[in-house]
């Protein structure tokens, strides 16, 4: 049952011949799942044990929380138990507990648990998306729905949040996301579908995106007056806020959002949308940590160019969305947009681009090409060319799980793909210290200095590396530099290790338990501190 908005009464594209026999309908979507299913698997078969990268460190390795499903209560109490590190201790309890999940399957760090479970997640996207495309397109286009599906799952830039095990708040607010989503489609005049939404929210907050979409829908696709349109939205816009504020208020007092200047970051974001929109079509050079950074000035060219790809980009909305045979397209094109606009706002992130926020936006840019294959007058030729679209991707994500493997892998393919990255030079020159090639990571390091030379972590690795070789003098210094930029945990933990190897154990209890007083769920400095007595 539908909220009693008319949709359109023939399919995109249709002609005069007459319907396929059903048996023949239901025998081509049975082979078009599983088809669609082998794919996805034989993309991801590679990827089970890829290790743990980024902030899977706090979240999942040194996160103590998760080794005991006896924590489960808190994960919904207390923020910190989401992370070793108070400063990223933000409220996502569903992903504490999936986390928590995973370990306990084995009870160790075995990665195997925590991939097979993102993989389950991203097949319960695909399922849920194929029911959202085939609304789009219409019922009659189950194939070119599953098609879409199966497009977004087997996208190569979604190896990005696969791999990235922290990411995971992507997926479960994604299945949140289009559960809600086909309620609402389906029973419009009952508040079941803020439920879903709701409870996705638990690991990542939908507030304008959900809104956004629900008016896309009702005007593009019910083709209703825009004042239809937003008054549908009120209800989730309005709960939206609420579980913002609620969530936000269940943050970590240390929580710190990351970010730099306002509006050096917005004015950047629209030539991050072009990058973003040509890794969609043309997913090669995807880099785990780009070396993207705030443009110079609003008339820098790569500005203007972000700037006029905007532009067109709500142009062809506005234009598409007039009509009926074109408005699927519209739809899809608008989901990329609304989508992205949380990490392009006023509120600068961390980082000015991550490829794996591509995740959301890229289920519109499925739907929006799936549509746009039906306006193609060879109909054959098209189909055949979306289907060599969607293997040629699956492949491109087999090949960059590889790239994931190990931390040495990834970083050494980020200092390729972004070579002016100071951060992926120091944790390319980790991976080398751990190995016990000390001189190698030297080198690195002294790289990574020329594009970070004001890094409180690269200082304090450089440090290490130092002791390493013999170099105390220079190893003191740099700890103690790393420790006027930033007096974090890791300032304090790696000089006291230093200091204790020196012998200086008054010295080192001091930076022990300053360490220990910045990160109260951090093992280290504890276990070293009961060490000494």
């Amino acid at each position: 049952m539908t909220h009693g908005m008319s949709r359109r009464q023939s399919p995109v594209g249709a002609g005069a011949s007459a319907p396929a026999p059903l048996i023949e309908t239901r025998v081509d979507t049975r082979l078009a799942i599983a088809g669609a299913l082998m794919l996805v698997l034989l993309a991801y078969a590679n990827f089970f044990h890829n290790s743990f990268h980024f902030d899977d460190s706090h979240v999942i390795v040194e996160n103590p929380a998760i080794r005991s499903l006896a924590n489960v209560p808190r994960f919904f109490t207390d923020a910190h138990t989401f992370s070793s590190l108070p400063s990223n201790s933000t409220y996502r309890p569903l992903v504490t507990l999936s986390f928590a999940l995973d370990y306990a399957v084995r009870h160790s760090l075995d990665p195997v648990p925590f991939h097979v479970t993102q993989l389950v997640l991203l097949l319960i996207t695909g399922a849920l998306l194929v029911f959202v495309s085939r609304d789009v397109l219409g019922k009659e286009h189950m194939t070119l729905a599953i098609a879409a599906a199966a497009l977004f799952c087997v996208h190569t830039a979604n190896t990005e949040t696969m791999n990235f095990l922290s990411s995971r708040s992507e997926l479960l607010s994604a299945v949140g996301f289009l559960a809600a989503f086909l309620i609402f489609v389906r029973h419009y005049r009952y508040p079941w579908y803020l439920i879903p939404l709701a409870i996705g929210a638990l690991a990542k907050a939908p507030v304008v995106i959900f809104a956004g979409i629900v008016i896309a829908w009702v005007r593009l696709i019910e083709r209703k007056p825009m004042m239809k349109a937003v008054t549908a939205a009120v209800p989730s816009f309005v709960t939206g806020i609420v579980l913002l504020i609620a969530l936000n208020a269940m943050n970590a007092r240390e929580w710190v959002a990351g970010g730099a200047s306002r509006l050096g970051y917005l004015m950047t974001q629209p030539y991050i949308w072009l990058h973003y929109a040509r890794l969609s079509l043309l997913p090669v050079g995807l880099s785990a940590d780009t070396d993207l950074e705030i443009l110079p000035h609003w008339y820098d060219t790569n500005a203007i160019a972000g700037y006029v790809f905007v532009a067109l980009l709500c142009v062809a909305i506005v234009k598409l969305g007039r009509s009926a045979r074109t408005a699927p397209i519209a739809f899809g094109l608008a989901w990329f947009a609304i989508t992205l606009l949380p990490a392009s706002s006023i509120f600068p992130l961390a980082e000015v681009a991550n490829e794996h926020r591509l995740f959301f936006p890229l289920m519109g840019f499925a739907i929006a090409a799936v549509a746009a294959i039906q306006l193609i007058p060879r109909q054959r030729l098209a189909y055949a060319g979306l289907a060599i679209f969607i293997v040629a991707l699956a492949f491109g994500t087999h090949v960059r799980n590889r790239a994931w493997l190990t931390e040495e892998t990834l970083w050494r393919d980020v200092t390729i793909k972004s070579p002016h990255n100071g951060r992926g030079w120091m944790n390319y020159g980790l991976t080398q210290m751990e190995a016990g090639r000390y001189a190698d990571a030297k080198a690195l390091f002294e790289r990574a200095a020329r594009y970070t030379p004001n890094y409180s972590t690269l200082e304090i690795n450089r440090g290490i590396v130092a002791a390493a070789l013999g170099e105390n003098a220079e190893a003191e210094r740099l700890f103690k530099r790393g420790l006027d930029l930033k007096p974090d945990r890791n300032a304090h933990f790696y000089y006291a290790r230093f200091l204790v190897r020196a012998g200086r154990i008054e010295e080192a209890r001091i930076h022990l338990h300053a360490a220990s007083t910045a990160a109260p769920n951090w093992l280290p400095p504890r276990e070293l501190m009961a060490a000494l007595r």
